[in-house]
């Protein structure tokens, strides 16, 4: 609801006449004599336009006041999940060989990336990892040597967080700033180092029985949930999860490790079944999934967070609106939104004016910090 120049100069018209009926009825009147009586119905039902002044004011007032204050604040809504219905992460467990092996030849082949969380310790084939970073996948940090944190002390805690991410860091000549927690335990101590050198990290969904993330939820970006993959599972589960995001219009991560042979790590999937899982994914696509590494959806999900919470600033006709970037955070993170407030609204972000699309939708870049609005009324 927003009241443009002309209702309220027809709001202005009103409260100009009624003043005028106010100012007649104050003034003395006589009933010509031939009139005869007045009819008692009559007299009943006359208002007088002096008694009825103050309350009518007082109504257009608050209703001109209501529909000023909506059109005050232009509406920005970031699209979630990019644009899409639901999201889906592939995540891949230990820096397994099959992983290179199989797994990226056959996501290529598919054109799509999922995340590979790697213990140092176990690392091989880095030219090959090199490689699978190269062709789009998500490199993260899955510890030094995937320990317990019951087995840790506070010092370990840190060197497993802290000195896998400097090695992935130098080999990888990139920041790597996902982490998933070996065994899906968390302890204090690795939260904080998590926290310190991460902006997200897969963890586990404990006892909900809704490891599914809606855009409008709370969470934990330092427990996201997941769910994993076991080799009694046929392809029927892993697409009933994919049809669950799709109706809850969420995000959800999968959990997976060895695919195949028991030797090529734990709870194999069934090479078919995986074959399966992936081909159905590609399918889903063409029905608005988003099919994305774990850190690129956290990524967008976060800065929508952030975004739609940012309360702009207000002045001469502009809405400012300001945010910080967290750190660490993934740089050239671009949301797609929209901004209601009538076509005479021109965007910008730094001296360059945003267009939107012929469906009204503006691409905005998160590591901007500002975005701002001109021509609100």
């Amino acid at each position: 609801m927003a009241f443009g120049p002309s209702v309220i100069r027809n709001v202005a018209n009103y409260l100009s006449y009624f003043d005028f009926q106010s100012a007649e009825s104050s003034r003395p009147h006589h009933r010509h004599a031939n009139s005869g009586a007045q009819n008692p119905w009559q007299s009943n039902c006359i208002v007088d336009p002096a008694h009825m002044q103050k309350p009518f004011h007082t109504i257009l007032v608050c209703v001109l006041w209501v529909g000023c204050s909506f059109a005050e604040t232009p509406a920005l809504h970031v699209l979630p999940w990019n644009q899409h219905s639901a999201a889906v992460s592939l995540t891949f467990d230990d820096a397994r060989p099959v992983h290179l092996d199989v797994v990226v030849p056959e996501l290529n082949k598919r054109h799509l990336h999922a995340t590979f969380f790697l213990i140092v310790s176990k690392l091989t084939r880095i030219d090959d990892w090199r490689r699978a970073q190269a062709d789009g996948h998500e490199i993260g940090n899955h510890s030094v040597s995937h320990e317990h944190p019951a087995d840790l002390t506070a010092a370990t805690e840190e060197l497993q967080v802290e000195d896998a991410k400097l090695f992935l860091d130098s080999n990888f000549r990139t920041n790597i700033i996902t982490f998933a927690y070996p065994y899906t335990e968390l302890s204090p101590g690795l939260v904080f180092w998590v926290k310190k050198y991460d902006f997200a990290a897969r963890g586990w969904h404990g006892d909900s029985d809704q490891p599914y993330i809606t855009a409008d939820g709370t969470f934990d970006w330092y427990n996201l949930p997941s769910q994993p993959a076991y080799t009694a599972y046929d392809a029927a589960v892993y697409k009933d999860w994919v049809d669950k995001a799709m109706a809850l219009h969420a995000w959800t991560t999968l959990q997976i490790h060895g695919i195949g042979d028991p030797s090529t790590g734990f709870e194999p999937i069934p090479t078919a079944t995986f074959l399966s899982l992936l081909d159905y994914l590609k399918a889903q696509e063409s029905n608005g999934l988003w099919v994305a590494p774990f850190g690129e959806v956290a990524a967008y999900l976060r800065a929508e967070k952030i975004l739609e919470a940012t309360k702009p600033q207000r002045q001469n006709g502009e809405e400012n609106f300001v945010w910080e970037v967290p750190a660490p955070f993934p740089s050239g993170v671009m949301l797609e939104a929209t901004i209601t407030g009538g076509a005479h609204l021109k965007v910008y972000q730094g001296k360059r004016e945003l267009h939107p699309t012929k469906d009204g939708i503006y691409t905005i870049s998160f590591d901007s910090g500002e975005l701002l609005v001109r021509g609100v009324e």
